[in-house]
């Protein structure tokens, strides 16, 4: 059966976030193995390509070509940061959107945009062999799983040392 999950407001089509819901196999569990298999599948193809840089001879690309890597990749950056910051601190009507739209949550939603960081920085590595585009995509990435944790039902350490006090 179909929900709409619309605010019913004729001027606006804003999703509202309030309504939003999760599939159910999606649980903070899942959501886990979700992220730890995207950094493993990171790490593991950061390792595959510097193996090949380190057994295979480098071929010296077109300065064009590399320019317009690196141009594409500060696009990459600057798109990826920008909603990144949209999701955390204003929450606009884009951002709502595109969470209400995707069916996932926010935290989520912030990894996979995360993740393009560093997946261009392995093709720039494939490429150009260096590493500094993939390095700060991972450290990115690393963040952007402290600024996003997977929340759950059970109490924080913080609300356990709260409890603890007040006895």
């Amino acid at each position: 059966m179909f929900v709409s999950r619309w605010r019913h407001d004729k001027r606006s089509l804003i999703p509202s976030m309030d309504t939003m819901t999760t599939p159910r196999w999606l649980t903070p569990e899942r959501q886990l193995q979700v992220r730890n298999i995207l950094f493993g599948a990171l790490l593991f193809f950061g390792l595959v390509v510097w193996i090949f840089h380190t057994i295979a001879a480098r071929s010296a690309l077109a300065p064009e070509l590399v320019h317009r890597l690196r141009v594409l990749g500060v696009m990459t950056w600057l798109y990826a940061l920008v909603q990144l910051i949209d999701m955390r601190f204003y929450h606009s009507r884009f951002a709502r959107r595109r969470a209400e739209t995707a069916g996932v949550p926010e935290h989520m939603l912030a990894w996979l945009l995360a993740q393009a960081l560093p997946w261009y920085g392995i093709v720039y590595y494939a490429l150009v062999a260096d590493v500094r585009w993939y390095v700060v995509g991972l450290v990115l990435a690393a963040l952007t799983t402290w600024a996003y944790p997977v929340p759950s039902g059970r109490p924080g350490l913080s609300d356990r040392l709260r409890n603890s006090r007040a006895d």
